[in-house]
């Protein structure tokens, strides 16, 4: 499987959908990188996951 290489400020989605969330940590194991986003406009969220797992934002397959 080919490696997803990401930038932090890069724009994903999960390849499942869901909100659009900016890259803002990378070199985590095993490939994993994570996410933050706005819930609301006021609260910030962030969340690991795979790097394969997600896409540019807005190409996500809905």
């Amino acid at each position: 499987m080919t490696e997803v290489k990401w930038n932090i400020g890069d724009v994903v989605q999960l390849r499942s959908g869901g909100p659009r969330m900016t890259v803002t940590q990378l070199g985590l194991t095993h490939g994993r990188v994570e996410c933050s986003w706005f819930v609301a406009d006021t609260e910030l969220r962030s969340a690991v996951s795979d790097s394969q797992g997600v896409v540019r934002g807005g190409d996500a397959q809905e």
